[in-house]
This record gives structure tokens, C-alpha cells and sequence, in this order.
């Protein structure tokens, strides 16, 4: 299977529908039948201009259990997000840092890998969402973005490129709360 969008070609290269590799001493799933960003989004293209967004395996094996998405105040359905932009943040589980006496949370900023409207928010990960933890690719998307005619997806990568920068183990795009 080949599909062409904006200079973008996702290539099947063998049977296997997704990638593993060992990153941090985690096994990291990359499903081939998207693109992803640098920042551990993924978006997959679902009709002519609609994409449906979401975080990866990798983002959400590092959150461990994600107890809160919280997509920001202003975003709604039909609201305009711009590439890059942060429309929400995923927070893990709440954990004790004995060294510093207090309680902490990873968070992983959303940032919208398009221009676009958001056209959906799946309501089902905002009530639970530990749906993202058992079902990041498939059930744990959280938004569906009908981008811009004229919208440049350049800054997408592809799953191949996406697991080589996870074996160069870049800098971690996560947050301690």
C-alpha cells in the first residue's frame, strides 16, 4: 500500500503493520499506516481532509497510566487550531517524589500536528481515559482535525523516520507537574 499526500508517501515495506523497537527499556509500537510528528503525535488520514489525531505508544507508555485529558478551555468543535499549537495536555497518574516531599504528574502537551477545524473530540477518552493507555492507535484518539485545501504537511514524518528518531532517543517531550 502507497499513499501520496503532500510530498508524504507512507510505504508498506514488508507484511508487518507496525514497527517495534526498544526505546528506554520499553517495547514501542509505530503502526505504519500513519504519519507522526516529533513532538509523539500521530495523525492517520481517515477521509479527503479529515485526520483523526493522537498521542503514541511511546507518549503513553511514559505517562504510564493516564488519568486526565483535558483538552484546553477554548477549543470546542469548530474551533480552528494552527500547526504546532497546543490544544490540550495529557496528564499521568499522580505519584509521591519522596525526595522532594510532594506529589507529581507527567504531562504531555497536545500540539496539533495540522491546520485545520477540529471537527470531533472523542468523548469517550475525555470520561475515560485510560482508553488512550490500552488502545493508543485505534480506540485512544482524542480529536478529528478537517484541515485547511491549502494546509502544507511537510512537517509530518513518516513511521520509518519516526522509529529512527526513537533510537536516537531525542529530548523527552514530557513534563513533571
Amino acid at each position: 500500500m502507497l499513499e501520496k499526500t503532500s510530498g508524504l508517501s507512507l510505504g508498506m515495506e514488508d507484511e508487518e503493520d507496525e514497527y517495534v523497537v526498544q526505546c528506554e527499556g520499553r517495547e514501542i509500537h509505530i503502526k505504519k499506516d500513519r504519519y507522526y510528528t516529533r513532538k509523539h503525535m500521530w495523525a492517520k488520514k481517515i477521509s479527503d481532509r479529515n485526520f483523526r489525531i493522537g498521542i503514541t505508544d511511546y507518549a503513553q507508555k511514559f505517562l504510564k497510566e493516564v488519568s486526565l485529558v483535558e483538552i484546553s478551555k477554548n477549543v470546542t468543535v469548530g474551533n480552528r487550531v494552527e500547526a504546532d499549537e497546543i490544544f490540550g495536555t495529557v496528564y499521568g497518574k499522580l505519584y509521591a517524589n519522596l525526595d522532594l516531599m510532594r506529589c507529581e504528574c507527567v504531562a504531555f502537551d497536545l500540539a496539533a500536528p495540522m491546520s485545520g477545524e477540529i471537527a470531533e473530540i472523542n468523548g469517550e477518552v475525555m470520561d475515560n481515559p485510560q482508553i488512550i493507555n490500552a488502545s493508543p492507535y485505534e480506540k485512544g484518539w482524542i480529536v478529528i482535525i478537517v484541515i485547511d485545501p491549502e494546509s502544507d504537511l511537510d512537517d509530518l514524518i513518516t513511521p520509518l523516520k519516526y522509529r529512527k528518531m526513537l533510537e536516537r532517543k531525542e529530548e523527552s517531550p514530557f513534563r513533571i507537574v
